[in-house]
């Protein structure tokens, strides 16, 4: 608590939550737009004298300076803990001295690798690395310095032996990634043989992987260390310990395919560049980019080949070579940048460009590109738009429903209106007409089969009742996902209280298993009808967990029955009636028999659905 404590005396809240809405003065408190949910009124505060923050609006939320990160940044006590000791420059000591010494030895390992490769580039036997660096990629040796990069021997022992002689395992050197199980049997072997190595640090600047380069045609070209204890591709990002500052400066970060395309930006001055590593860009990266600046930019060379590669620079890619995917897209963008508040933006390179080469050769076009970036689904809307300009009412219908999941996929209204007015202006036709035409829903293109079948079980049931009635959104709005047990039906509620006109949309396996949901045939019901029917399988939902539960306790006392006999059982059973509690582990069986008998007592008893 004292870490927490001198946590909140270096962070000052005021101006920590001042960058994710702005406030105002009023008397000794501060007052803003909530940033958890939407609203014109101000209706949060924040008193620095209490340390504290509270919405008076309709979230209601409140708290200090930690659980506004929890709320903000979607962690636990201990991840805030972890970022907001990160902020205040406050070492962390792990709660478990053994657990944090093997994490330290981890990292220890990946520094001594990135030493010893270092130290390879410049010996004999790194020249054709050196002249890569220097004479292809066009690196100076400063840049090639303060990003400690190095040659991996073409050998199968020399890191290992190099480390042994350090005093590491081989178990330790396995488990930080730098050799490979031989999967013969025989002595574990460097990962990295014959390639450049690009170090990988966190936000923090520890080395916690390696990247290597080859230089004659091996395959693959890049490769990475594996997933660790230390790293993790889809919450690092590479470069940002070296870029944080430029990107805090400029109020912006560009995210980029590699790290070739990071290094020559940062040695021409542009140094608010970071890169994805072989994954998209996930929430958890845009968390960590949101605590340095709002807008991220993605800058992609528009081609073909271009948007491929955008899979692995961090596009948020599902893809977009067809209608479903470019949709797919724009709902993952529009939720993350909901979610983490972050300005999501795409700078459209020049066709066959990546940005090593164009910072090279024409630094204002890359300059021009950044500035002109726009928001993700513009760019997509762009893409798949061009320049279209229909001959007929019939080719715009088509196009308006190609564009379709892709502007229902914009949650804000304002914002939707401004791309439908784009489209519209574009096709030559009202406004009013494509806004109407998005309401028009789209058959689903579900198996014939589908409508005849009955849902196996209430939760399928209770899916059903809502996307056949999206009018309930707003009575079901606060119901947890967790109602759901399978992870796709949670994602169907997910988007059913998102936008329940689109929820059942085949555009992925998810939306074809909500179309099929929707397909089923059910019994004419009001909406009035299809509340209580809904309240009903909520029930049935929740009583079904009950008897789940009853279950497991039942086999628990069952056990014990045999083990202690049945009336030592009954004994312990009078006593818990009686309030009579024993102690050690019979205790545990008392409380046991009290919670079954309860479980018992409530399957049957009668409840109203909870207020809404």
């Amino acid at each position: 608590m004292d870490v927490v404590d001198a946590i909140k005396r270096q962070v000052d809240l005021v101006a920590y939550i001042g960058r994710f809405t702005q406030l105002q003065k009023s008397g000794r408190s501060f007052r803003g737009l909530c940033p958890f949910h939407s609203e014109r009124t101000p209706s949060f505060y924040v008193f620095p004298d209490r340390g504290t923050w509270r919405c008076f609006g309709q979230c209601g939320e409140g708290g200090d300076l930690f659980t506004f990160v929890q709320k903000r940044e979607n962690l636990d006590f201990r991840g805030a803990l972890r970022l907001l000791a990160s902020e205040a420059g406050i070492s962390l000591q792990d709660d478990d001295p053994k657990r944090r010494s093997h994490l330290e030895r981890l990292a220890a390992i990946v520094s001594a690798a990135v030493g010893f490769y270092e130290r390879q580039l410049r010996e004999a036997g790194g020249e054709a690395a050196m002249a890569y660096l220097v004479e292809r990629r066009g690196l100076s040796p400063e840049t090639i310095a303060a990003w400690h990069l190095g040659w991996a021997p073409a050998g199968w022992h020399h890191l290992r032996d190099f480390l042994l002689n350090r005093g590491y395992t081989e178990a330790d050197m396995l488990a930080a990634g730098v050799l490979v199980e031989s999967d013969e049997g025989r002595e574990p072997y460097d990962r990295f043989r014959g390639r450049v190595i690009i170090p990988i640090a966190n936000e923090r600047g520890e080395f916690v992987a390696l990247g290597g380069r080859g230089l004659h045609g091996e395959e693959p070209k890049y490769l990475n260390s594996p997933q660790t204890e230390i790293f993790d591709k889809s919450r690092t990002l590479f470069g940002l310990h070296h870029a944080a500052g430029a990107i805090r400066e400029k109020g912006e970060v560009i995210v980029v395919e590699g790290y070739m395309d990071v290094l020559g930006p940062w040695q021409a001055g542009y140094r608010n560049v970071v890169a994805t590593m072989g994954t998209s860009l996930t929430r958890h990266h845009a968390a960590l980019l949101r605590r340095f600046a709002p807008r991220i930019v993605l800058a992609l060379d528009p081609d073909a080949a271009g948007m491929n590669a955008a899979a692995r620079a961090g596009s948020l890619v599902l893809g977009f070579e067809t209608d479903e995917q470019a949709a797919a897209s724009a709902r993952s963008a529009d939720e993350l940048s909901s979610e983490v508040d972050v300005d999501l933006r795409v700078a459209a390179l020049p066709p066959g460009c990546d940005p090593d080469e164009l910072v090279r050769e024409d630094p204002a076009r890359w300059e021009q590109a950044i500035a002109g970036a726009v928001p993700f689904v513009e760019f997509l809307l762009g893409r798949l738009l061009g320049d279209a300009r229909p001959a007929s009412p019939l080719e715009a219908r088509h196009l308006v429903d190609r564009l379709r999941p892709v502007l229902l996929a914009v949650r804000d209204p304002v914002e939707r209106a401004l791309y439908i007015q784009r489209v519209a202006r574009q096709l030559g036709v009202t406004e009013a007409s494509v806004a109407e035409r998005l309401k028009t829903p789209r058959p689903a293109r579900v198996p014939r089969s589908a409508g005849r079948a009955s849902p196996p079980n209430p939760e399928e049931v209770l899916l059903a009742i809502l996307l056949q009635h999206p009018a309930l959104r707003l009575a079901y709005r606060n119901y947890p996902e967790t109602l759901f047990t399978g992870a796709v039906e949670r994602e169907i509620f997910r988007r059913w209280l998102r936008d329940p006109e689109t929820a059942a949309e085949p555009v992925d396996d998810v939306g074809a298993r909500a179309a099929r949901l929707a397909a089923y045939r059910l019994p004419p019901l009001t909406d009035f009808e299809a509340r209580r029917a809904a309240d009903e399988k909520i029930a049935a939902v929740l009583r079904e967990r009950i008897r789940m539960h009853q279950a497991a306790r039942a086999q628990e006392l069952s056990e014990a029955e045999q083990r202690l006999g049945p009336n030592r059982l009954a004994e312990l059973a009078a006593a818990a009636w009686r309030g009579e509690i024993p102690p050690g582990e019979e205790r545990e069986l008392a409380e046991a028999l009290i919670e079954e008998l309860e479980l018992g007592l409530s399957i049957h008893r009668r409840e109203h659905p909870p207020a809404r």
